[in-house]
């Protein structure tokens, strides 16, 4: 039977980038940063935040200033003229989430 509380994989990672979005937004910390031309690094307090939404952890990459999750998908199976093929050939997903900032902007 199947529960009326369960939620589709679509509506969790919605709900997750809905919920790290609002966590990372700060108009204050926004005009600091506003003549700078580089991206600036996520802070160790919004990864947290970020693998709390989530409920996975990923990877940072500080050249990118980016963080990014895999989301593997093991409930295909996936065939090709009958040899199964392995699911890490490509048929997962991710979600990367950087900050960003507004260049044009006139302070």
């Amino acid at each position: 039977m199947k529960n009326d509380l369960s939620l589709s994989r679509r509506t969790l990672l919605k709900a997750g980038a809905l919920l790290t979005g609002a966590s990372l937004i700060s108009l204050e910390k926004a005009d600091a940063y506003a003549p700078a031309l580089k991206t600036p690094a996520l802070t160790a307090a919004e990864i947290a935040a970020i693998e709390a939404a989530i409920g996975k952890k990923g990877s940072y990459k500080e050249a990118e200033a980016t963080y990014t999750i895999p989301l593997p998908r093991n409930d295909l199976k996936v065939t090709l003229k009958g040899e199964a093929v392995p699911i890490s050939f490509g048929f997962g997903g991710w979600v990367s989430i950087k900050r960003t900032m507004d260049v044009n902007r006139q302070c």
